[in-house]
Order: C-alpha cells, then structure tokens, then sequence
C-alpha cells in the first residue's frame, strides 16, 4: 500500500484520520454538548409553571439541597456570593482571602409558606466542630430516628507546624467530608466525624448507601490545580471514591471513563448515577468487590451538574443550556443570569432494565429567556407535595407555582452554587 500511494499520501491520510479522531473525541463534544452551539432551547411559556421570587441572606450561595419529604424540610448547604466569587476550588477560584466564614445549612418548611412567604427559613447551629465549613455537595439519611448529614468541605491548605495558610494556587483545597448529626428536636448539628483520604482530592458530589455506612464521592479532575486540569474540560478525566463511614477508609474504586463527574445519586437497587458535566453522559455504576463497576451511559446532550432521584425513582438532572451565559454569571452573578433547564427521566432503574442506554428523558422544565428561573445547579422534586425546588447562581431565590396538571405545586431556587 506504501509503495501505491506514496509516503506524502499516507502523510496525509494520517493527518486527516487523526484529525478526525480527536475531533469525535474531544472537540465535538466541547462545541455541542459543552458550549451547546445549535441546541435548542425552550422558553418557560411551553412550560406549566409561573414563577414567584423569594429573597433573603440565607438563601444565597446555596451549592446543594436535600429533601426530607416525610418531615416534609428542605435543606440547602449555602454560602454569600461574594465568597463563592473568589473561595470555590470546584470552579477553579483559589483565593481564601474573600471567604466569608459564613457557610450553613439553611432550612425551610415546605408546605408551610407563612405570612412572610419564607416557609419558616431558619439556619442550623454547629455544635462541635472547631473549625469553619466551605460547603459543596451533601447527602442524608435517617439514622436510628436521626438525620445524618456528609457535607464535602472544601477547607483552605494549612502549614500544620505554623498554622498558615499555604498558597491554595499551588497545592488546592484540603478537601473532607464533614459528617454530623441532628435530632428531630434540635436545631444543631452535632459533629460526628471527619473522614480525610488521599482518595478524596476533588471531590464535589456525594451519595451515600441506605444504611449509612457506605458513601461514594465524585472527584471531579484528576489534579487539584494546574493547566492539566483546565484542559480536563476537552480530555476528560476524575473518578469516584468509595469510602466507609464506620472505619473512615476511602478508596478509589472507579477512575477511567469520566468527563468531570459532578452530581451523583444511590438508589435501592444499588446503582449509582453519576453526571458527567463535560460529555453530558449519565454513567451508571454498580459496587462489586469494592469497585464501581460500569454498566450503562446514558446521553443526555447537556452539561449536567447535580441529580435527585424522587420518591417514585424519577431521576431528576439540573443541565445548563448555554454554558458560556452560565460562566459568565459565575464572574457576575449580580446581574447576569443565563438560561436554565431540569430534566427527568421516569422510573430510571425500570428504563434501564428495559432499554439499556436508550432511557428516555424529558424536559420537566426550561427558561430559555432566563425569565424565571436561576442556572440551577440542582433540582429536588418532592412527589407528595407535587412541588419542584431549584438552587442556582442567582442573587435572590424564585418560586414556582405549577399551573397544570397536580394543581398548585412551588419551586424555590436558592443562590449562587458550584459547577
């Protein structure tokens, strides 16, 4: 064959086959799934919502929430703007100087708006832990007749022997994972534990197993810091880290296949589903002798960052849109706020039985005018309630009221969180 075309032809057929390959590789994605150039997007009118906004400081900056749809409370792990715009590793800002110290998990009343519209809006106390939270993605679960919370806490690298602060430029976050207690008639998380691992680097969103032992973190690049990490937005990279609450050991139990895995979820039939921000996949996992093995990827074409699955097994995705309008309200989040989209695909568990990686998804709700609702960096639909609940890069949260179809149903986005 060489000897038929020529060396300068098998030059350029190389050329255009390796061209070829890192384009459907790499840069395909980042033009239409990343960016989204073409995508089409709704504006809310095609959709049975309407919108009202609730504003108060303790619903700013709210990265993550969790819903508690038989006591029927809503919690959300928040910060100011002002921190998140300089102090926030998961979006590459390493300047621990603008943190507020003002981290805290707020709470609302779901079914109980009151006179003042806030649905009881209160924050909880911190009991014994010494030192302050940076607060990112978390989980609960009901633990003999108390709620247990594992919060990721991005907490700023400290000189052990001078107490100073180290350059978070060079070295990153010392990131762990924060686990506390609340009883249902108190008002303040008890500290129970700090879990620190090597295998926990970059971790971002956690999902923990039913009986609260077993936890699973996305670390969502392969490095804390550097121009490799950058470059992780078109080559892909992060893992998953599988930990024990009772020993405190972590592990890294899955590290090949992911594109920045952001958001995760555990149901009962022990899959984990892992959004993947960079390609828009849903990858599908299962534990087997310590190690998450894969089982199914799910495309969705959007950049996703966290997931819920509800009450029936609906598995709930907040996506971005248009990403460029989505980093320019993380460097102005005052005044810019760029389209927003939840998606939902039904019975996920059932679907992936039956189609395997053709599950189908739905759009629940978009805002291409970004009228309504904030860049929601995750959504919580509460099935009993009939209400959908979304936190975001937005200023002040917003309300929705569903118009169709169950009735009157609420949306509450609350603030400014990470990608």
């Amino acid at each position: 064959m060489a000897g038929i075309l020529g060396p300068r032809a098998i030059f350029w057929a190389f050329l255009v086959l390796a061209t070829g390959v890192i384009y459907n590789t790499y840069i395909h994605n980042f033009i239409f799934i990343t960016v989204g150039i073409g995508r089409e997007i709704q504006p809310i009118e095609d959709f049975p919502w309407t919108c009202t906004r609730v504003r108060h400081p303790l619903l700013e900056g709210c990265e993550d929430l969790w819903l508690d749809d038989q006591d029927r409370k809503l919690y959300a792990a928040c910060n100011s703007l002002e921190s998140r715009k300089g102090w926030s590793p998961g979006g590459n800002l390493y300047n621990i100087s603008t943190r507020s110290r003002t981290d805290h998990i707020a709470v609302i009343d779901v079914d109980q708006p009151g006179s003042d519209g806030l649905y009881g809006l209160r924050q909880l106390k911190i009991g014994g832990y010494q030192d302050d939270l940076d607060l990112h993605g978390f989980d609960v679960r009901k633990i003999e007749g108390r709620l247990r919370f594992w919060l990721i806490n991005h907490r700023p690298p400290v000189d052990h022997v001078t107490g100073e602060f180290l350059d978070a430029l060079v070295v990153g976050a010392n990131s762990t994972v924060e686990i506390f207690d609340l009883d249902e008639t108190s008002d303040t998380l008890e500290h129970v534990k700090t879990v620190a691992s090597e295998a926990i680097f970059t971790p971002n969103g956690v999902a923990v197993e039913e009986d609260g032992l077993g936890f699973v973190i996305t670390n969502d690049h392969n490095t804390k810091t550097g121009t490799m990490r950058v470059l992780e937005m078109l080559s892909g990279g992060g893992s998953l880290a599988y930990c024990r609450s009772d020993t405190g050991k972590c592990h890294i139990a899955a590290d090949k296949g992911f594109s920045m895995p952001n958001g995760i979820a555990h149901d009962k039939n022990g899959y984990y589903y892992v959004a993947n921000s960079a390609s828009g996949l849903i990858t599908v996992h299962k534990l087997v002798n310590n190690k998450l093995i894969h089982v199914e990827s799910i495309n969705t074409g959007y950049p996703m960052d966290n997931l819920w699955l509800d009450a029936d097994g609906n598995l709930i995705a907040a996506a971005f849109p248009d990403s460029i309008a989505f980093v320019k309200s993380i460097m102005d989040p005052y005044n810019v706020v760029p389209p927003a989209t939840v998606l939902m695909f039904n019975d996920i568990a059932k679907q992936l039985k039956t189609y395997g990686k053709n599950v189908k998804v739905s759009k629940l709700v978009e805002d291409r005018d970004a009228k309504s609702l904030p860049s929601s960096t995750v959504a919580v639909h509460d099935v009993k309630g009939h209400k959908l609940f979304l936190a975001g890069r937005t200023l002040t949260p917003l309300g929705c009221d569903r118009c169709k179809g169950h009735g009157h149903s609420l949306s509450v986005s609350t603030g400014l969180g990470d990608s």
